[in-house]
């Protein structure tokens, strides 16, 4: 009976997920043709639980603070989602839409931070480049580094800032692939 009671009092998980927040565009009179992915994620962000970083090498992993859906998924959905609306093109699409899709080019990398410490501050950096349709080379690979404060300590608001994040690395993903001729 104890073990039971004790069972019942256990939080209940809540889940979140990263959403595009770019309003849409005037559609392009010639849109553009991308695929967006694969994306790979450090290897401390492969799992459902939403991972911050306690300070210097510690890392805090909330057993009740979940992503929704696979990390790499959702990241790769609200990149193409944004990186569409922000171009004007209902052509980017994201990996593996290589099969369903000509694309123009493609942007691909790896996650290799994405979390918020314990000041608020959610970070991500990411290694990306650009390819097009021939594998060649259209924008060098680079490291890019994007930051957000958190509104207030709960975990919504430290998801609001990490996906604050994405819409800016979007942001730079649109203006790679723009500038392409």
């Amino acid at each position: 009976a104890a073990l039971a009671a004790g069972c019942a009092a256990s939080p209940v998980p809540r889940y979140y997920r990263l959403v595009a927040e770019v309003p849409a565009a005037t559609p392009a009179v010639a849109p553009v043709t991308a695929v967006i992915g694969p994306f790979a994620m450090a290897e401390y962000l492969a799992r459902p639980q939403i991972v911050s970083a306690a300070g210097g090498n510690r890392l805090q992993i909330d057993d009740y603070e979940r992503w929704a859906e696979p990390l790499d998924a959702n990241f790769q959905a609200v990149v193409a989602a944004n990186v569409g609306r922000l171009l004007g093109s209902d052509r980017v699409l994201e990996f593996p839409a290589r099969a369903i899709l000509a694309a123009d080019q493609r942007v691909s990398g790896r996650i290799v931070r994405f979390d918020v410490d314990a000041r608020g501050e959610a970070v991500l950096e990411v290694q990306w480049g650009v390819v097009d349709a021939a594998g060649d080379v259209r924008q060098p690979g680079r490291v890019s580094r994007y930051a957000a404060t958190a509104a207030g300590g709960a975990m919504a608001a430290r998801v609001a800032a990490l996906n604050a994040t994405v819409t800016a690395f979007s942001y730079d993903v649109a203006a790679a692939l723009g500038a392409a001729p």
